[in-house]
C-alpha cells in the first residue's frame, strides 16, 4: 500500500520550516500536508530538501532518490486531527516538536498516523523513522 509507505516515511518525525508564498509563516499542520502530498506525487527529491539536515549528513540525495520506489498515489483527502506540542530526540539531543495527527485518504485506504514537525533555523524539516535512518547509516535502502 503507497499511503501505509508514506506513514512509514512520515509518521517517526518531521521537522524544520518554510515561508508559503503569501508571506504568512507556514504552520505544522501546513507544512505536514506539504510533506505529504510531495509524496503523494513522488516527488523525492523536494522530500530530500525537507529532510533534517542531520540526517541529510548520513543519507546523500543520490542514495535517498535511489532508495525510494515511490511512483506516488492517489490522495483523495487529507486532514488534521490534532497538533500539539511534543519532545523528539534529534541526533541525541532532546528538542521541541509539534506533533500533527493526519487522516489520509487514498485508493488504497484511509491511514491515520502522528507525524512531528520540528523548526530549525526558521524552518519546517522532517526526519526518517530510526529503522530507515539506521539502514541509511549501514549504507542499505530501508
Amino acid at each position: 500500500m503507497k499511503i501505509a509507505l508514506l506513514l512509514v516515511l512520515c509518521s517517526a518525525t518531521l521537522a524544520a520550516g518554510c515561508g508559503s508564498s503569501s508571506g504568512k509563516a507556514e504552520s505544522a499542520d501546513t507544512f505536514m500536508r506539504r510533506i505529504t502530498t510531495e509524496f503523494s506525487r513522488g516527488q523525492a527529491g523536494r522530500l530530500y530538501d525537507g529532510l533534517v539536515p542531520a540526517e541529510q549528513r548520513v543519507v546523500t540525495r543520490a542514495k535517498y532518490l535511489a532508495c525510494q520506489r515511490n511512483g506516488g498515489f492517489r490522495m483523495r483527502s487529507f486532514k488534521v486531527l490534532d497538533s500539539y506540542g511534543e519532545k523528539v530526540d534529534v541526533e541525541g539531543t532532546e528538542e521541541s516538536s509539534t506533533a500533527v495527527t493526519v487522516q489520509v485518504t487514498s485508493d488504497d485506504g484511509v491511514t491515520t498516523a502522528t507525524m512531528h514537525a520540528i523548526k530549525i533555523g526558521g524552518s519546517w524539516h522532517w526526519m526518517l523513522q530510526p529503522a530507515d535512518l539506521a539502514a541509511y547509516a549501514a549504507g542499505r535502502c530501508p
